[in-house]
């Protein structure tokens, strides 16, 4: 091979490698993505970030070592640091929380934090977008699996993405299905149909009654509790047809006025 033809080749490979790397330096940044939202205070602010009602939808959070940026439903801003400490019982801390206890029983009580041990504080600045308005001088705690972002009285969890975000409208994975009423549902179409019937309207309850996404939610315990003592309880189909259906009646019941057509079309396991 020529000399002049090594040449050409090295300035296009110059070249390709020069177009591929800001996107793959972008697909390499971190996520973290919003698992939870709570009001650690009473305030009469209104939350600013959409709640997480499912994986999939959450907004995101990526850090470039200068500015944070948050993804929510294929739009993003940009918001800098004012400043950047290492993690320590802070003002907003002492004064909202009482103590480093009380702050750690909060992320306990209302995320089921990992408990890793923060790491670092980030002060934000201002924010102009809209989108951006629950980063505007915000606080935010980072350690090495998650990221707390306090704003006025609400706090909200971003947890490290390893792996992609799972519809929760959507049936549950059957290739992961373990149990025995796992198996039951996912050999049986017509409860496929129903299981992410139920996932689709508890999504829709999330959206309509939930006033924070925490594990003392209400209407999370009441489902967690349904699948722990109704379904998980059924040893047969009908059983769990039976529960499926009842649960269906009972959704539709709580997001009528808001979600009128709810369990819609394809839902035509349902009797009424």
């Amino acid at each position: 091979m020529s000399i002049s033809i090594i040449k050409v080749l090295s300035q296009w490979l110059v070249i390709l490698i020069s177009t591929l790397l800001p996107s793959s330096y972008a697909a390499a940044q971190d996520v973290y993505r919003m698992t939870g939202a709570a009001q650690f205070e009473q305030g009469s602010d209104f939350h600013r970030l959409s709640f997480p009602v499912n994986p999939v939808m959450a907004g995101y959070l990526t850090f470039d070592g200068k500015a944070f940026t948050y993804h929510e439903t294929g739009t993003k801003c940009g918001v800098k640091i004012n400043k950047r400490m290492s993690f320590y019982v802070d003002p907003t801390i002492s004064h909202d929380f009482g103590s480093l206890d009380a702050f750690k029983a909060f992320l306990s009580s209302r995320f089921h934090s990992k408990g890793r041990a923060q790491t670092d504080t980030y002060l934000l600045g201002g924010a102009d977008a809209p989108l951006c308005s629950g980063l505007h001088y915000a606080t935010i705690y980072k350690s090495p699996d998650e990221m707390l972002l306090v704003d006025g009285s609400w706090a909200y969890l971003f947890e490290h993405q390893t792996q992609a975000p799972t519809n929760a409208e959507q049936s549950f994975d059957c290739t992961k299905a373990v149990t025995n009423v796992e198996h039951l549902i996912c050999n049986n179409r017509e409860l496929v149909n129903l299981d992410a019937t139920v996932n689709r309207g508890y999504v829709a309850m999330l959206l309509t009654d939930s006033k924070e996404i925490s594990y003392q939610d209400p209407v999370r315990l009441d489902q967690l509790n349904w699948i722990r003592k109704v379904r998980n309880v059924c040893t047969d189909n009908a059983c769990l047809l039976n529960a499926y259906r009842a649960r269906v009646q009972y959704i539709k019941g709580k997001i009528a006025t808001t979600y009128p057509s709810y369990p819609n079309d394809d839902s035509e396991q349902e009797s009424d």
